[in-house]
């Protein structure tokens, strides 16, 4: 495959699955069948110019959507938090229960 061409899909593509799967780089390349150093070059190449394709990105509603995930990840944090504190305690007297 000397020289071949791949389109900026494809290449956009290879480097989501390498950013994010939990396969190393060496495999994701073996899979698609490039070279690692090929693979390699067009991570280092995304990571330097970003993907500018999507300009129409509406920031107050983005920005919104993550004050709403962080209030759900507290209020979700401090329940667990008390239930594992509960679950602490439970324990701890059944355990003085037993002996």
């Amino acid at each position: 495959m000397a020289n071949q061409k791949y389109t900026e899909e494809f290449k956009k593509e290879a480097v989501k699955m390498a950013l994010e799967s939990g396969e190393t780089n060496a495999q994701i390349a073996d899979n698609i069948g490039v070279k690692y150093k090929t693979l390699w070059n067009w991570i280092q190449k995304s990571m330097i110019k970003p993907d500018t394709s999507n300009q129409s990105i509406d920031y107050k509603s983005r920005y919104q959507e993550l004050v709403d995930e962080v209030t759900k990840l507290k209020k979700d944090l401090k329940q667990t938090t008390i239930e594992r504190e509960i679950l602490k305690k439970a324990a701890a007297y059944f355990a003085s229960q037993n002996m």
